[in-house]
């Protein structure tokens, strides 16, 4: 939120909470198209392009720490204000912004697509958009602190979820998996895009490092957090890889959810819904986050001192929007391609490119001494 007094001391948060905010904005709704996607470019061996994300993600997270550290006390938006001046300040705020209000938009309209798809296919989007503005609202107004003990809550009270999945190996057929590298390496390396880019989120920390209470175990905190999302992928890709035969998993683009079906107990029929009713939970601590941050940024740029205000515009803005235009499934999803081309650059790139300036202006004070 705009900083009020002494922000960042008032709203610390633990390394557990840092670990789960940073995790819980990779892992939403990527989860749900990954296995299908890599299938479609390379077959069953795509699970090992996950790896290289991870890679990737680590790489990217790591750098981000150690532009953080140039300025321990502030968000990115600071640090900039500080080494390179207040014009430079206000661009890379302008950045964030719009890639964070296009982060909870597309987010959040495909978890209320989900809803609509699988439950409710009679009502109207925005209305079920409503139905999550106010808890959005009282869980983003209460600040980083909030947001880390909802991400704290959500994931220990759902961790069961991925082991659920476990019910359905046994129509698992474990030699589509067989031969491994059936086409060699290049179909792997065409699915590695993918991977990267469903590890976005991560960049998260550049708003939340300044209210981690031990700042000096940052590096390895988002290396956990890499590595949860990591196993999650992985766990859920290689069982739909088992399950599905290689043909038949690109027909699915929600294979995840798909396989919830299978599941049945003789007191519960449809397993699905009240899966994808707990799997909601993990995809709003994906937007939520963002929506706070996104708020930070707009805070910042028209110098205003009222949280709840920039919160009940951009919730707004995000209804009228849906009322007014009412995306498809389809739709959504051919602007998160256009989104993800923006988060590469936001999120690896920019901070590679931050940690440059700090390397070459650090140089030159040298230099000049």
């Amino acid at each position: 939120m705009p900083t009020i007094g002494n922000t960042y001391e008032n709203n610390k948060i633990t390394r557990l909470q840092f670990i789960f905010l940073i995790h819980g904005m990779q892992v939403g709704v990527g989860v749900i198209e990954l296995p299908s996607t890599l299938a479609g470019i390379s077959g069953t061996d795509g699970w090992m392009a996950i790896f290289f994300g991870w890679a990737a993600s680590v790489l990217a997270s790591l750098v981000m720490i150690q532009v953080m550290k140039k300025y321990p006390n502030g968000t990115v938006i600071q640090l900039v204000r500080h080494h390179f001046g207040k014009w430079s300040g206000t661009l890379v705020t302008m950045v964030y912004a719009v890639y964070m209000l296009v982060f909870v938009y597309l987010i959040f309209d495909r978890m209320v697509l989900l809803i609509k798809t699988w439950i409710m296919q009679q009502s109207y989007t925005y209305m079920l958009m409503l139905l999550f503005v106010i808890p959005a609202f009282m869980i983003a107004k209460g600040g980083v602190r909030s947001l880390g003990r909802f991400a704290e809550v959500v994931i220990l009270s759902t961790i069961w979820m991925p082991f659920i999945l476990l019910y359905v190996l046994k129509d698992a057929n474990w030699i589509h998996l067989l031969p491994i590298l059936k086409e060699g390496w290049m179909p792997i390396w065409h699915s590695v895009s993918s991977t990267i880019l469903s590890f976005l989120g991560f960049e998260g920390a550049l708003f939340f490092y300044p209210y981690l209470e031990n700042k000096k175990s940052a590096s390895v905190n988002m290396i956990i957090a890499n590595t949860m999302t990591l196993a999650v992928y992985l766990f859920v890709t290689i069982i739909c890889f088992v399950v599905y035969s290689p043909d038949e998993i690109t027909l699915f683009h929600d294979a995840p959810l798909t396989l919830a079906k299978i599941i049945e107990f003789r007191f519960l029929e449809r397993f699905d819904i009240v899966f994808l009713t707990v799997y909601l939970l993990l995809i709003c601590k994906t937007w939520i986050p963002a929506l706070h941050i996104a708020v930070q940024c707009t805070g910042q740029l028209v110098a205003k001192e009222k949280a709840s205000a920039h919160l009940i515009v951009v919730l707004g803005c995000i209804v009228a929007i849906t009322f007014l235009w009412d995306p498809s499934w389809n739709q959504n999803k051919n602007w998160f391609k256009v989104f993800n081309q923006f988060g590469l650059g936001v999120a690896y790139l920019l901070p590679f490119g931050l940690l440059g300036l700090l390397m070459v202006k650090n140089w030159m004070a040298r230099w000049r001494n």
